[in-house]
């Protein structure tokens, strides 16, 4: 035997997944509804007084429910089919525009919704189709600039305006921490050791039982920091150690 299956109608392939259902939602607006029962009240009215419906008011009924439906489904299809233009200047914190290729070199740019960026005269471009945004139309432009550590991040929301323009600003983030653990040769950590990053002497820290320590870095992740490390009866210990969440041993020796 043989089974018809039939895929549901699909309006103008406004939707792939809702069929007619789907679309009748979307293009039931009020004015479409009110524009509906206009045109319903009137042919009810003059067909109770009997009189026979000319040409023209069969016409003026038509595009009274017509107008409305055909211009939600236009502006429906528009706005699933169109593609934001999304122009992207990056500012260096001199407050310099980043424009030509020269001045490019080394910065980076992406968006949160993926998708390569391209060059353009004075910055860079993303074409993001309407209907890949997120319902919220939420977006977000990241930059960097890694060789300088500089980063920046701009958010806006993607509506009526197809050809929308930001500015990213690269800023440094000295928010970084540098954390690890003083211990002696025999890798026990030492306790009472005064602990600081060279040139921030005044944040400095007394290790505890265990040795641990945590410290400001004023350096972005990765960057590196000097670390100074002091206890009467030790030798001091100066060392190198990158900002950021990978611990340090600072191993002192009498």
């Amino acid at each position: 035997m043989m089974t018809l299956t039939a895929e549901p109608f699909n309006l103008l392939n406004i939707s792939k997944s809702g069929g007619v259902w789907d679309a009748v939602i979307r293009i039931a607006t009020p004015l479409n509804l009110a524009a509906f029962a206009l045109a319903v009240v009137l042919f009810i009215v003059l067909k109770s007084r009997g009189s026979r419906v000319s040409p023209a008011i069969w016409i003026v009924i038509v595009l009274l429910v017509a107008i409305p439906v055909g211009a939600s489904v236009y502006s429906e299809f528009f706005t699933r089919t169109a593609i934001y233009r999304l122009r992207v200047t990056v500012v260096e914190p001199q407050g310099i525009a980043v424009k030509d290729e020269g001045e490019a070199e080394g910065v980076e740019v992406w968006s949160s919704l993926g998708g390569e960026p391209k060059r353009v005269k004075g910055g860079w471009q993303f074409d993001i189709p309407s209907a890949g945004k997120p319902k919220d139309g939420k977006l977000s432009i990241f930059a960097s600039k890694k060789s300088a550590f500089l980063t920046g991040r701009t958010d806006l929301i993607l509506a009526d305006d197809f050809n929308p323009a930001i500015i990213v600003d690269l800023k440094r983030d000295d928010s970084a921490k540098v954390r690890g653990q003083v211990i002696d040769v025999r890798k026990h950590g030492v306790a009472g050791v005064r602990v600081f990053v060279v040139g921030y002497e005044s944040e400095a820290i007394i290790t505890k039982d265990g040795g641990n320590f945590e410290l400001p870095a004023h350096a972005v992740a990765g960057q590196q920091t000097l670390l100074y490390a002091e206890k009467t009866g030790y030798r001091p210990k100066r060392q190198y150690h990158s900002a950021g969440d990978e611990p340090v041993e600072l191993i002192l020796e009498r």
